[in-house]
């Protein structure tokens, strides 16, 4: 990745102090100055220990400049970041020195240190992206965004330490921005869209996709604008596109599956199985082929089915929590709410934010008479999904169920309105 060869180099410029007087930044240059002598000379582990050394001194600086402005929480912060429990007990040269300024000189010194800091932790962050330590380096990158956020190529590089983390919904909005900086970076472009996709932003991902000029020759690209269309709700684009696809480059039992879900979207359940199916002959384990399956047999009632496919996906595939939630869904129309429970606790330690798996557990759990618990997951689900009806519904019923009338009126009145607003069926 082009982030990971990016090295900076910080050039401080010279420090404008009355004359004779001490430079209090003095040894934090001379530390940056070493490490950076370290960089060019390809010596890593050295540079970066000498980067961290210079950091430190940074923050006793940035402290010291707090403490001579009388800005006492955040010198204690300054002072912990730079592993200093609290301020120091003696004055130390540097802070003498800054005691001797100016406030123009002060506000000078801060600039250049924040500066000189935000690069120095832009270079920590690069030596631990080449290391593939990318967690750590997004922290870094954050750090060097704090000091100063208009640092060249700091939020592509933040992009792509995220990317790399495989946090894809951090990643989004640094790439975002590098791309409003680089506009003709088609590369750059592709690597936002796929963080989309992978946020779950699908429509983000397609609008991406649908005018790069490599699309229809890279499979993967094209791939990933299929999936992108069939997850947005775009099937019958999505089944042209994969026409293509497997015309150009062949079956597999990856495309067979996004294009039985996207049959299936359109209503082709016959289509839809014929091609999961096909997938799970390709490759017994392919992602996504039970669960598909699963939701197909539920939405036609055969819960039988439907259970045993989901189980299926769950046991090549423990981590798909929206597998978990389909199958909690079935288990709860099978009246065994006790076997769901379990299911849509796990779901929601993983994603607390999954409304529909919110509002399964707290249905089942006024069902079961536990109202308090029941009205904890409803108000959290109307939260997440307010203009869904049946919350509404369950959450009226909830408060009358604890004797809160005016909320369940206030409720009930709410789902009448999404209700007639979307011409709706019964909850």
């Amino acid at each position: 990745s082009p982030a990971l060869a990016l090295l900076l180099t910080v050039a401080l410029p010279p420090f404008a102090r009355p004359q004779g007087a001490p430079d209090p930044a003095a040894g934090f240059e001379r530390a940056i100055s070493d490490a950076e002598a370290s960089l060019r000379e390809n010596q890593r582990a050295l540079a970066e220990s000498r980067y961290r050394s210079a950091v430190v001194q940074g923050w006793m600086l940035m402290g010291a400049l707090d403490l001579a402005e009388g800005r006492t929480k955040e010198a204690q912060e300054a002072f912990r970041r730079a592993s200093v429990p609290a301020e120091p007990a003696a004055p130390s040269r540097e802070r003498r020195a800054i005691s001797g300024l100016g406030p123009p000189q002060r506000r000078e010194l801060r600039r250049r240190v924040a500066a000189a800091l935000a690069r120095a932790y832009l270079n920590l962050g690069i030596l631990q992206a080449q290391g593939e330590r990318f967690s750590q380096a997004a922290d870094l990158f954050e750090m060097a965004g704090g000091l100063d956020p208009d640092l060249p190529r700091l939020q592509y590089s933040l992009g792509v330490a995220y990317f790399n983390a495989q946090r894809f919904d951090k990643a989004a909005l640094p790439l975002s921005r590098a791309l409003a900086a680089s506009p003709g970076d088609a590369n750059l472009r592709r690597m936002l869209a796929m963080a989309w996709l992978n946020a779950e932003a699908y429509e983000k991902a397609a609008d991406l996709l649908r005018d790069d000029p490599q699309r229809d020759a890279d499979p993967s690209l094209l791939y990933a604008y299929g999936l992108a269309l069939v997850r947005s709700g775009r099937a019958a684009e999505a089944q042209e596109t994969f026409a293509r696809l497997l015309a150009r480059h062949g079956d597999s039992a990856e495309l067979n599956v996004v294009l039985g879900q996207a049959s299936a979207q359109q209503g082709d359940y016959e289509s839809a199985v014929r091609s999961l199916r096909h997938a799970l002959r390709l490759k017994a384990d392919v992602a996504e082929a039970n669960a598909a399956l699963g939701v197909i047999y539920l939405k036609q009632g055969r819960l039988a089915e439907a259970e045993e496919a989901l189980r299926a996906e769950l046991e090549a595939h423990p981590a798909d929590l929206l597998a978990r939630h389909t199958l909690a869904t079935v288990l709860d129309l099978q009246s065994r709410a006790e076997e769901a429970l379990p299911l849509l606790r796990s779901v929601l330690e993983t994603k607390p934010d999954f409304a529909d798996a919110r509002y399964l557990l707290g249905k089942i759990r006024l069902a079961q008479g536990a109202a308090a618990e029941a009205v904890e997951q409803l108000e959290a689900a109307a939260r997440l999904a307010p203009e869904e009806a049946n919350i509404r519904y369950q959450l009226a019923q909830a408060y009358q169920k604890l004797g809160r009338t005016a909320q369940a009126q206030e409720q009930f009145e709410v789902f009448q309105k999404l209700k007639d607003k979307r011409r709706g069926g019964a909850p």
